[in-house]
């Protein structure tokens, strides 16, 4: 495709979020939109999410967004044409600690209130729901039978589709060099195809979001992280389905994935980079250890095979919405923290409310670009939320 060189709005990534909040501007009427992708659509941060889709988050507005997702998935075949996958696995924490317990029960308060079914189980119970669990260290669980997941390449590719039947033009391959500004306010992006003159810029550029913030003079506090993810061979010996399962006191975490297991050490690992994320094969034995521990079958599996992605992490864990601060026409929806995919429909809608409306139906104040200072502190040095 060539490059357009004027457009209403330029999205940069072509990632779940970007492709979410292109669809939803085009949904709303304003479909001169151009997405700008280095690769392919979905190919980066996307395609490396375990599809995770849960209400157990600490924060009212976090929960809306995992609400609201949820419908969106559960009728996504029927809007989108395409079928992603989406299954209510459940979601299910193991927890060893009483002040682990504490912090869980206060987040289930907030949860059941606003309409999840999240419940504190015993681990007698968390064992029947996994069979092969290791329960005796534990002094409960955390269950949410509403949880589940679905297919982030088809939940991208949906979204993709629709957009670009209503008009919105997605480039791929093309790499953003650098954010033209005029007086202060943003004037267009410089490819490595050539230039499209904009005066709105929106970042979703997931792991990237940083650099690209930089090339307005803005400074976003995401910072890539890797972390890995493993796949056994077909293991017949743990029936599924299996809930995605979190021992919250190593971060491991495991499910099944057709006849294979699906496990990660859970590691969070800064390798100073935001697009290749070479393997540490190294981290296999971690993920065995802790696996082992807690699932003590695993040990007579064989890793077949796995993969790296990064974790766009804020240092208060919660995403960044919003107006960049200091360069007017410039919107920034990134770092979700591993949790993008998930949050991506209510992402797209209110994102596109904001720009359209002036302002979103639902308070994203939680997520206000302007609460770290250029050294990626919070400004107003606030404790972080549970």
């Amino acid at each position: 495709m060539d490059l357009p060189r004027t457009a209403s709005a330029v999205v940069i990534g072509g990632g779940v979020v970007g492709c979410s909040i292109a669809y939803n501007l085009a949904r709303r009427g304003l479909t001169d939109v151009v997405v700008v992708e280095r690769e392919t659509v979905g190919s980066g941060t996307t395609s490396k999410a375990a599809g995770g889709i849960r209400v157990q988050f600490p924060t009212e507005t976090e929960i809306r967004f995992s609400l609201e997702a949820i419908r969106v998935f559960e009728r996504f075949e029927d809007e989108f044409g395409v079928d992603p996958g989406y299954k209510k696995i459940g979601y299910l924490f193991l927890v060893s600690e009483p002040e682990q317990l504490r912090a869980f029960e206060k987040r289930i308060a907030l949860q059941t209130k606003l309409g999840a079914d999240v419940r504190v189980i015993t681990p007698a119970d968390a064992q029947k729901l996994v069979a092969a669990l290791r329960v005796d260290d534990l002094i409960a669980a955390v269950w949410g039978p509403g949880d589940g997941l679905a297919g982030p390449a088809e939940v991208t590719a949906g979204f993709a589709r629709r957009a670009r039947e209503l008009g919105v033009k997605i480039v791929e391959g093309v790499r953003v060099e650098s954010l033209e500004r005029t007086n202060g306010r943003m004037s267009g992006v410089t490819t490595t195809a050539g230039a499209i003159a904009s005066p709105l810029v929106i970042n979703a550029a997931g792991p990237s979001a940083a650099r690209i913030g930089r090339l307005a003079g803005v400074t976003l506090a995401v910072h890539p992280r890797r972390r890995h993810i493993f796949f056994t061979e077909p293991f017949p010996a743990i029936a599924g389905p299996v809930p995605l399962t979190t021992d919250v006191a190593t971060g491991f975490y495991f499910r099944k994935e057709l006849e294979q297991v699906l496990l990660s050490p859970g590691d969070v690992e800064d390798i100073g980079q935001d697009f290749d994320v070479p393997m540490d094969w190294s981290k296999v034995e971690e993920a065995v250890h802790k696996a082992i521990r807690r699932v003590p079958i695993i040990g007579d599996a064989r890793i077949a095979g796995g993969w790296a992605g990064l974790r766009p992490l804020t240092p208060d864990d919660h995403a960044i919405i919003g107006w960049a601060p200091g360069v007017e026409g410039f919107f920034v929806a990134v770092g979700f923290g591993g949790h993008g995919f998930q949050h991506s429909p209510a992402t797209g809608r209110y994102v596109a409310e904001w720009l359209l409306d002036g302002k979103p139906s639902l308070d994203l104040s939680l997520f206000d670009p302007g609460r770290f200072d250029r050294s990626g502190v919070r400004a107003d040095k606030a404790p972080d939320a549970e």
